[in-house]
């Protein structure tokens, strides 16, 4: 009797610890949840991050990464609004859980007006339930959230409503969260029987999606180039295109069954050409390259990971990622810059890479290259391999 007494009692103890775990989110209204920064770069020495140190301002927290698009977007937006406030009793902190030498790296070329905190274990964002970046934390003089919303909807009026200590008149909360739209689904006797085979190209507006999986091929809004760079495995920089091409933007979806994908690309291949009569051919072409190199003891800036998973993202201005090999990181740059890239490092590690270049100033990603990983990238001419198409006229 003893024992089921005791186990009981343990019993309703973890169901009290895991309510606690399961507490409902941080709402409008409520005192500020800790906030527990593992650093905090661009802040005057000595300053604190807490709601007692920061007490008597109004505090907008902002949850942002360096790989998240919405957010770099938001930058300038949230950068004039730290200019406009800086003699006034507003603190802008921009809270991210990524790596500081990452941020750093960001910063180097993205600044962010404020201070940057660092909180890897994502516990002040936790607090307010979140499911996507960025957001923004709107907390007023006396340490209590004023506002939850999107950076955008952060305005003048509303800093200066609690600066003069009235209530705010804008919604609580923020816009919805962005979510894709769904495709109508098929009648549900379709979906009984899956084809055999389908293979649809038809004109579309410009959106530039793709997705492959096992024998199924999805793209949305992208122009014959790229669709000819995929459908023959070479990147758009290796392509050069002949004549006059369409710039017409298209969808095309194809599937074959899962244990036959092998057959997937050719397939594509003649689809291309029984649709738009697209013809290919190789040849050799001398053209512009960037050419990277590591000099001596200079590349000692790369980091090797210890990471077993490699992924990594591409995107205007960046690369980042984990358990790089170099042919990746030229892959990526490639596709990235539009421009051949070829490795000449000989380096032959695995690396975690982030890097940031200005896409608006050409020199930007030649100087940073040296900056930021300690390699050299330099243009010269080559002769390259290339896959010439062509679409005869109708």
């Amino acid at each position: 009797m003893k024992t089921k007494s005791v186990f009981l009692i343990l019993l309703l103890l973890a169901a009290g610890m895991y309510a606690q775990d399961k507490r409902p989110p941080v709402k409008v209204g409520d005192p500020a949840p800790p906030l527990h920064l593992e650093a905090l770069l661009q802040a005057p020495e000595a300053s604190q991050a807490t709601w007692d140190a920061l007490k008597g301002n109004v505090v907008v927290v902002e949850f942002w990464a360096t790989w998240c698009g919405p957010c770099r977007a938001a930058l300038p937006h949230l950068n004039e609004l730290v200019s406009q406030y800086k003699n006034k009793p507003v603190r802008f902190i921009s809270i991210t859980s990524e790596e500081g030498w990452k941020v750093k790296a960001f910063l180097s070329v993205n600044p962010i007006a404020g201070w940057i905190g660092i909180d890897h274990a994502n516990s002040f964002y936790g607090e307010f339930g979140f499911k996507t970046i960025p957001q923004t934390v709107l907390v007023d003089q006396r340490g209590r959230v004023a506002a939850l919303f999107q950076p955008s909807q952060l305005t003048n009026g509303i800093l200066d409503q609690l600066l003069a200590g009235k209530a705010l008149s804008t919604p609580a909360s923020g816009l919805a969260e962005a979510s894709a739209v769904p495709e109508a689904s098929p009648k549900a006797q379709d979906q009984a029987v899956p084809p055999l085979l389908e293979l649809m190209i038809r004109p579309a507006k410009p959106s530039m999606s793709m997705s492959r999986n096992g024998g199924t091929f999805r793209a949305k809004g992208m122009s014959l180039k790229n669709l000819v760079s995929y459908v023959y495995s070479i990147s758009p920089a290796r392509i050069v295109a002949v004549g006059q091409i369409p710039e017409q933007a298209y969808e095309l979806t194809a599937q074959i069954p899962d244990e036959r994908k092998d057959l997937l690309l050719p397939m594509l291949q003649q689809a291309m050409a029984a649709a738009f009569g697209v013809k290919t051919w190789k040849e050799n072409r001398e053209t512009e390259v960037l050419v990277l190199r590591a000099p001596a003891n200079s590349h000692e800036l790369l980091r090797p990971s210890g990471k077993t998973n490699s992924d990594w993202v591409t995107d205007e201005g960046q690369i980042s990622g984990s358990a790089m090999t170099i042919e990746n990181f030229r892959m990526s740059l490639e596709n990235g810059l539009l421009r051949v890239v070829l490795d000449e490092t000989g380096l032959r590690g695995v690396y975690d890479i982030s890097f940031y270049w200005n896409p608006k100033d050409e020199a930007s990603i030649l100087r940073e290259m040296g900056k930021q990983l300690g390699l050299e990238l330099k243009k010269e001419r080559r002769s390259i391999g290339v896959l010439c198409f062509e679409i005869p006229k109708l």
